[in-house]
């Protein structure tokens, strides 16, 4: 899943839910709704969020399916 890879990352900055809701300027609860895939997700959102966790938005969006 996708969203998953916002707790990865924010994880690997070792940032608590807490930090990226208040550089949002939205509750933690309201966050927490975006890693578990409970509210949408925007384009502005994401952006936001890849310049707090300094990602880029096109490998975020990268995957790898299983070969067949």
């Amino acid at each position: 899943m996708i969203r998953y890879r916002l707790r990865q990352l924010r994880l690997q900055k070792e940032f608590s839910q807490e930090y990226i809701a208040g550089k949002l300027n939205i509750s933690q609860k309201a966050y927490s709704k975006i890693e578990l895939s409970r509210t949408e997700l925007t384009v502005s959102r994401l952006h936001e969020i890849s310049i707090i966790l300094d990602f880029s938005i096109s490998e975020y969006l990268s995957l790898e399916f299983p070969k067949k």
